[in-house]
Order: structure tokens, then sequence, then C-alpha cells
């Protein structure tokens, strides 16, 4: 199994309890490159992608993904530190995501509440508002 199936068969339980929104296979291969992704015994066990929005030096956060069996074992903290450590590469001033579940675990995390007048315009325009996330933004140190 290649990373972009591993990817979509670890969503696959969060897409269908909705708290991922659901990729295809194509859009996960056309964006690998995004994807942080942790292993256990050669097995995909966490995964987020960090896309770049191409203004004000933003990467959103998105299906970010840790196996059932595998949470609340520390391997979130080690996806985060892995996905800060590719925004201050690729140079992000700031990080987001949109997320319906797991506000505690970002605020945790440092991440702080924001509005949707707070995203990337571009990013504005494809906000959903029938799904109502709750938005978080991170500094990239």
């Amino acid at each position: 199994m290649d990373n972009s199936e591993q990817i979509l068969t670890l969503i696959k339980p969060f897409v269908e309890q909705g708290k991922i929104l659901p990729r295809s296979k194509q859009e996960i291969e056309e964006s690998i490159g995004d994807f942080v992704l942790l292993f256990d015994n050669n097995q995909l066990a966490a995964c987020a992608g960090l896309k770049d929005c191409q203004e004000g030096a933003m990467g959103e956060i998105y299906s970010l993904a840790v196996a059932q069996n595998l949470q609340n074992t520390g391997l979130s903290n080690q996806l985060l530190a892995k996905i800060l450590i590719q925004a201050k590469q690729r140079q992000f001033s700031k990080i987001f995501a949109l997320t319906k579940f797991g506000t505690d675990w970002f605020i945790k995390h440092g991440f702080t509440q924001m509005k949707i007048a707070d995203l990337p315009s571009k990013r504005q325009q494809y906000f959903n508002h029938d799904r109502n996330s709750s938005i978080f933004f991170k500094e990239v140190d």
C-alpha cells in the first residue's frame, strides 16, 4: 500500500464520523508533498497535511488524524512538532486549522480561536458556513 492509500485508510473512520472532510485518492496523491507522516511498525500511525495558502505566509493544517488504536500515546504531540518544523522550513508565520472536534487539543497546544475574517481572503471564500467549523491559529516561532 502506498502512502496515499495509507492516508485514505487512516482518515476513513474520521471522514465517516464527519470529523475530517473527505478526500479522493487523486487529491491526496496531488498534495502528497503537503503531508507529514508518522509510522509505527511500518504502518501509518498519524498524518496531517500542511497546505500553503499563498497569502500572508500562512499554512493550513488539514486531514489531521491519529490511528484510533494509538490515540492518547503522544503521537499528536510528535505530529504537531513535525508540522511546526515543516511550517518554519516553508517560512510560514502562522498555521491554522478548521475543526468541528478536538477544540480542547488545539487550545492545549497553544492555538488561539479566531474568526472567519482572520483567514486568508482566498480561504474565506471557501469556508463552509453549513459545517461551521471553529478556526484555530498558531504563530510559528
